[in-house]
């Protein structure tokens, strides 16, 4: 059973039983309070982007779902989305994996059905390097870095935009976000095959009108109404393709409802400068960042 959490600025993020206790006294809420909006929650895995289409296979082989150990269907244990960044790591949001235990999930990457086991490659996680600053209670740096136990081999990693440059981040550009995330924002829906959407880039203007704490240094928002992200895609990415090349922007992290008019969702930025700076800031963190060469 996938419950819904709400809350304003929900995350969007799965409740498989690998949430932190706070997350898990979320979940508790949600069920005293069954009828809120369902508009307002974006806690849900597993379940689709709102507007989008589904993407063929092999479209995006970087692509990665977090998975809970166990024996149902990985349609069922998938609660967030992440990107193969290097060929051992796989870049998500933090509010996916506080609390969690590295023993506790599974990582498949370059599969476009969630219940197709010949596609893509499974792999155990080793560790996880969550953002200092969002251990430290500052939400805004939710990035967390997941090390595999055995790298994947024959799958190009997505390419990630040099920090400090701002020339993917235009307002008014295109993007594109993937998922298994929410397609219906009255009803839960869970599909098998990965979906995407392409949405505009916003203002940061435009995103501190509705988020008053939304912070310009490490992140960017995107979508119109009828287009967003939604429930089970957190830690998915965001991206654009130049040129040619595939760069990843951004990282599902929150925002207020899905599709909704006048609210966007909002994204860590990966063009951040002051994200990998900071993410040195914790020994664990210093050594992933030098490891990626960021």
């Amino acid at each position: 059973m996938r419950d819904f959490l709400p809350r304003r600025h929900a995350r969007r993020i799965a409740s498989v039983g690998l949430a932190s206790s706070a997350a898990l006294a979320l979940v508790a809420t949600a069920a005293a309070t069954a009828q809120a909006a369902p508009s307002d929650e974006r806690s849900k895995p597993g379940i689709r982007i709102i507007g989008g289409v589904e993407q063929p296979d092999s479209a995006y082989p970087w692509m990665a779902a977090l998975l809970s150990k166990g024996v149902e269907s990985p349609t069922k244990r998938q609660f967030c989305g992440a990107s193969l960044i290097s060929p051992d790591v796989v870049m998500t949001a933090a509010h996916c994996v506080t609390g969690t235990k590295a023993k506790e999930i599974e990582v498949t990457v370059g599969r476009t059905v969630l219940s197709d086991k010949r596609q893509g490659q499974l792999r155990n996680v080793t560790n996880i390097v969550s953002h200092p600053r969002y251990l430290k209670g500052d939400e805004a740096y939710d990035l967390a870095l997941l090390e595999l136990a055995k790298p994947v081999t024959g799958i190009a990693s997505v390419k990630l935009p040099t920090p400090g440059t701002d020339a993917l981040l235009r307002p008014g550009a295109q993007a594109k976000v993937i998922g298994w995330g929410n397609t219906d924002t009255e009803l839960p829906s869970f599909p098998d095959r990965l979906r995407g959407v392409n949405v505009p880039l916003l203002s940061h203007p435009e995103c501190t009108a509705t988020y008053p704490g939304y912070n310009k240094a490490v992140n960017i928002c995107a979508g119109v109404e009828g287009k967003d992200s939604c429930q089970g895609d957190s830690g998915g990415p965001l991206f654009r393709k130049v040129s040619g090349r595939t760069y990843q922007i951004g990282i599902v992290s929150y925002g207020e409802g899905c599709g909704e008019q006048g609210a966007p969702g909002v994204y860590t930025s990966t063009s951040s400068a002051k994200l990998w700076k900071t993410l040195a800031e914790s020994p664990a963190g210093k050594r992933i960042k030098e490891k990626l060469g960021r």
